[in-house]
């Protein structure tokens, strides 16, 4: 199973990193040192920990088109059991404070690791990402296809009966792949059919006007949803 991508890791110490999601976030000035901090403690547990998997998914319903210009990956993403144990000592210690930077910094990394996949994919194969489909926001993909989903990806990434996915900081979803140049993948919240998410991404939207590319994006509780942080 790959250790999650390198540069992304590499990069999560980075002034530049962390400056703008301190701007982001609207830490003030002071808090830079804590803010660095916590996000020190976070990297070596990461990187013993984080993972990403991914596997062709197919199903009865094939989901392909006629010409098979199209194909489907089922992906897991995840941070590990550390940075749970991490946030929850925070939390007992009632140190809220660094367990919301917690929450912050690892929805970023997350974030970071779609433009990854993407990377990765496009660098790897003759394919590229042309759109995310998340389970239980399509008909085609519901909710409760994810223990199965898991089950066939890793052991290390669990689902309770509600569906809520251990460790927490983790993300799956179905990934649609393309060798048509003319179709690329706008953003994990283009066309979602969720009309009452704030984090509404439709082509043609006040958000989607303002927003150039999924990375500059601060997380909304739509967003957040996604990643299992709410």
């Amino acid at each position: 199973m790959p250790a999650f991508f390198p540069d992304v890791l590499d990069d999560f110490l980075s002034p530049v990193f962390l400056e703008k999601v301190r701007k982001k976030f609207h830490y003030d000035e002071t808090q830079i040192h804590e803010f660095q901090a916590v996000a020190e403690e976070m990297l070596p547990l990461m990187r013993e920990e984080a993972i990403w998997e991914k596997s062709v998914y197919s199903s009865e319903n094939k989901h392909q088109s006629e010409s098979c210009s199209v194909i489907y990956e089922q992906v897991v993403m995840s941070l590990g059991n550390g940075i749970d144990c991490l946030q929850e000592r925070y939390s007992e210690r009632e140190m809220l404070s660094h367990s919301y930077m917690i929450e912050v910094l690892a929805g970023e990394f997350l974030l970071q690791g779609y433009a990854a996949y993407n990377c990765y994919i496009q660098k790897n194969t003759d394919w590229h990402v042309a759109k995310y489909h998340f389970l239980g926001s399509e008909e085609n993909f519901p909710l409760e296809m994810l223990p199965e989903l898991l089950k066939t990806l890793t052991p290390l990434i669990t689902c309770n009966s509600s569906f809520c996915m251990l460790p927490k900081k983790s993300v799956a979803f179905i990934a649609e792949l393309t060798q048509d140049d003319k179709v690329r993948c706008r953003g994990i919240c283009v066309d979602c059919s969720n009309l009452n998410c704030s984090g509404r991404m439709a082509e043609g939207s006040l958000a989607w006007k303002r927003v150039p590319v999924m990375t500059d994006m601060q997380l909304t509780y739509g967003y957040g949803r996604i990643f299992g942080l709410f």
